[in-house]
């Protein structure tokens, strides 16, 4: 009985130090890759769409990882807009062409478009912080 009761309590100790352990590291958790994504080579990677009031960009992922969707930042002159988005999915050497609805007028001229991808790696969702892309100045598309 001592034996069965002194097993649970190891047991139970045990699970208390891994679970502990699991939010730390998730907590510092950094992209342990370099993920390769980078806006598309072409003349106009994002571009402002006057007539249906949405950002175009085209992004593209390397060889390294499946990305599995991405935070989007818009910064305008007079607000920001921040989206999660899960349809961001780029398999390895895959593109992505997206259109996020932004309105000029409320929001301002754009600033700065930012999108930071996220990853899967043992079932835990890595958000890439250092491996954001940024892009400034987004023209109108032509």
């Amino acid at each position: 009985m001592t034996v069965f009761i002194l097993a649970s309590f190891a047991a139970a100790v045990t699970s208390v130090v891994t679970n502990l352990a699991s939010a730390q590291v998730e907590e510092d958790a950094q992209c342990p890759l370099d993920i390769e994504v980078r806006f598309a080579r072409i003349p106009f990677p994002a571009c402002y769409d006057t007539q249906t009031k949405q950002v175009v960009f085209t992004i593209e992922n390397g060889i390294t990882i499946d990305v599995e969707g991405a935070i989007i930042n818009i910064i305008g002159l007079k607000k920001a807009l921040s989206i999660e988005s899960s349809e961001v999915v780029l398999p390895k050497t895959g593109s992505y062409t997206g259109r996020i609805d932004y309105d000029s007028r409320d929001a301002g001229v754009i600033r700065a478009l930012k999108i930071t991808p996220k990853v899967m790696i043992n079932e835990n969702e890595i958000i890439c912080l250092e491996q954001a892309l940024t892009i400034g100045n987004v023209p109108p598309c032509a």
